[in-house]
């Protein structure tokens, strides 16, 4: 386990004017706390603080905290939470927590995949559904990471936290059933069969250019189209024929 020194400042004057100079002068504000001291708000640099991170240990790097204006040594603390900008990601606060080297804690540890899964090449898909568990153990204990090889795996396999190989003095929190990885066949989209309206379109783009189409139906009333060859007026509709005008009575006759 890795173990880096940092130095913080305390914090005497609180406030969100206050908080916003320190990030301005390239400080973070933070806060320390855990085996039944109160809380100390502090600041530390956030170079430092980052460089600290940037272990092979991540989040679990042990830190010797030395507090100036603290009235005592440095103190083994890590980090238990931090809070980004929603925007650049940028730190804008940490809280420590102070630890008991003698006495255990649970932490969480990255798991770490090596090989490729034989099943890739059969067509499948690697699917992870754990990157870390928890385990409890001291301190100065904690893995920096889990290893587990995956060249095995082949379509329909898996690997559960149960065949996860940690250190014998480190205990898995995570239940022990849960998967951590497998190899699936990948999935087919099934496409949606076409709507009536569309059916008719296609079917209809179908028909060759030119081809005459069935005429409508005449309406009541409406003289239907001459035939080929037929005199103008010669053929009309049955339903539109005109009826034969009245004769006019001649003079002098008497209608009848």
């Amino acid at each position: 386990m890795e173990r880096v020194a940092l130095e913080a400042k305390r914090r005497e004057a609180l406030g969100k004017g206050r908080v916003a100079r320190l990030r301005r002068d390239g400080l973070i504000p933070g806060i320390v706390y855990g085996r039944g001291r109160d809380p100390v708000p502090v600041a530390v640099e956030a170079k430092a603080l980052r460089t600290a991170l940037h272990t092979h240990a991540g989040f679990n790097v042990l830190i010797d905290l030395a507090i100036e204006n603290g009235g005592r040594g440095a103190q083994t603390v890590m980090v238990k939470d931090l809070q980004r900008d929603i925007f650049v990601r940028d730190i804008i606060h940490v809280d420590f927590y102070a630890v008991d080297l003698a006495q255990k804690l649970e932490a969480h540890v990255p798991i770490t995949f090596i090989g490729q899964a034989a099943g890739i090449a059969d067509g499948g898909v690697f699917e992870v559904h754990l990157r870390e568990i928890v385990v409890e153990c001291l301190p100065t204990q904690i893995p920096e990471h889990i290893e587990v090889n995956v060249s095995g795996l082949a379509i329909g396999d898996s690997i559960h936290v149960r065949e996860l190989v940690v250190p014998s003095e480190v205990t898995v929190v995570t239940p022990l059933e849960e998967v951590v990885a497998t190899v699936v066949l990948p999935k087919v989209v099934e496409e949606a069969a076409p709507a009536p309206a569309t059916l008719e379109a296609a079917a209809a783009a179908q028909v060759p250019a030119g081809t005459p189409e069935a005429a409508p139906e005449a309406k009541a009333g409406e003289a239907k189209p001459a035939a080929p060859g037929a005199k103008p007026g010669e053929a009309k509709s049955a339903a539109g024929a005109e009826k034969p005008a009245k004769a006019k009575p001649e003079p002098g006759s008497k209608a009848e």
